[in-house]
């Protein structure tokens, strides 16, 4: 069930009335970078700027590995080498795909001993919708049209795109193409891993757009 932000500043505000009442409570709240600033930013909740915040950032690709292969011993099950080089690939790093992907391909036949490629490859298709319809068709509708040039601008690049390049390619200068740069990676959608170079941050996400942006010029 998704969450909205008038929702959350509901909670939060309940929360804030247990604190002022001295009753022993915490509040832990996650969600996507554009609904946590929005809420942050909020007048009707600003004691929430004070909270501790923590992203989430890419889990090396070892680190995703491990834990697969750890939850699926532990459960009493193997997975096959292919299955979890598979998984491991098109989860990317991404903790919220981690959780879709190991959930689903662990599902597909949950009677057997061992989770095989074809149990895998079908468990991420189902966590590629999941992930289109609940994460990426959001973030694409908050989208400005500049933002939606400048990621343009990267997908001629196979990996990294440097700042230079997505410039030339908008037809505009570096600190104009700055200001989407700073909006993206605000909302999560682009990582910056060496300076002047970013890359995509959501997993499916550049499949995704390009099909988005191929509908929409038809």
């Amino acid at each position: 069930m998704k969450v909205t932000v008038p929702e959350m500043k509901r909670l939060a505000q309940v929360y804030q009335h247990f604190v002022t009442e001295g009753r022993k409570v915490a509040l832990l709240m996650a969600g996507l970078p554009q609904a946590v600033s929005a809420l942050f930013g909020d007048d009707d909740v600003p004691f929430l700027r004070r909270a501790r915040k923590h992203v989430l950032g890419r889990i090396p690709d070892g680190e995703i590995r491990d834990a697969l292969l750890l939850t699926v011993n532990e459960g009493g099950r193997s997975i096959s080498a292919e299955a979890l080089d598979e998984a491991v690939g098109v989860i990317d790093g991404f903790p919220y795909m981690m959780q879709l992907v190991g959930y689903r391909m662990w599902a597909e036949n949950p009677r057997s001993e061992q989770i095989a490629l074809a149990d895998a490859r079908h468990g991420i298709e189902l966590a590629k919708r999941e992930m289109i319809e609940g994460i990426l068709e959001y973030t694409y509708r908050e989208l400005s049209d500049g933002d939606k040039r400048f990621l343009a601008a990267m997908l001629p690049d196979s990996q990294d795109s440097s700042l230079a390049a997505i410039s030339r390619r908008m037809g505009v200068k570096s600190n104009y193409a700055s200001q989407y740069k700073r909006r993206l990676l605000a909302q999560g959608v682009i990582g910056e891993y060496s300076k002047g170079y970013v890359r995509f941050d959501m997993p499916v996400f550049r499949d995704y757009l390009e099909q988005r942006l191929k509908e929409e010029q038809e």
